[in-house]
């Protein structure tokens, strides 16, 4: 239990739904590590709320970056809780943690800027998309390579989309006469997604991300 954490989670404007999952959270903060592992199922019984009002609740928190999670196949999942951030400062300002940086068990290329995380994946894929602008203009402004392989990753988690079906729509894009000029970065990507994948003939609206 980490009393700074419970007292950055009392500080934080959010519904009384997240606000006890929250709390939960934070009751089982480690400080040392910034991280709390409990399952969605002790969240459930701790906080009184059914299974499905909880995940929502994760998801809502995620989504306004009050915490950040990792999945972990046969256990439960890793939570990191932004506990540095200024509280009562609303919605969708929290900042993570230095320590709230989670160990995926490989380092970057190049150490990630502060608020960025990402995988060597992510990166890769930012790096394949640089190219292929490249080859289009190659004295296109080299970018933020770490900041595009964060985008990369949002687009992972938060919209389902694989690395390949990121690569995939981009060469579209990359290749249509008009979309060329336009979508130059996976921020571009991203908001022009649904139009994309319209235009290209894919198979409809991407699946949200699924907390379990």
């Amino acid at each position: 239990m980490s009393a700074q954490a419970t007292f950055w989670a009392w500080g934080i404007q959010v519904p009384s739904s997240e606000k006890l999952v929250l709390l939960c959270l934070s009751d089982c903060h480690n400080g040392d590590t910034g991280q709390c592992n409990p399952s969605v199922n002790y969240i459930s019984r701790k906080t009184s709320l059914d299974r499905k009002t909880v995940l929502k609740a994760l998801r809502v928190l995620s989504d306004q970056e009050v915490l950040s999670r990792i999945k972990v196949e046969g256990s439960s999942n890793q939570y990191f809780l932004a506990v540095e951030a200024v509280p009562n400062m609303g919605l969708g300002v929290a900042q993570i943690s230095p320590k709230a940086v989670p160990n995926m068990g490989h380092k970057p290329i190049s150490k990630p800027k502060k608020n960025l995380h990402y995988e060597n994946g992510d990166l890769e894929t930012a790096k394949t998309i640089y190219n292929l602008i490249l080859t289009l203009n190659p004295k296109h402004r080299q970018p933020s390579i770490e900041s595009w392989a964060n985008e990369i990753r949002l687009m992972r988690e938060k919209d389902n989309c694989s690395h390949s079906e990121i690569l995939s729509l981009f060469r579209f894009a990359n290749s249509d006469d008009f979309w060329k000029s336009n979508i130059l970065s996976p921020k571009k990507l991203r908001d022009k997604w649904d139009v994309l994948t319209i235009k290209k003939g894919g198979s409809g609206p991407q699946e949200t991300s699924i907390w379990v």
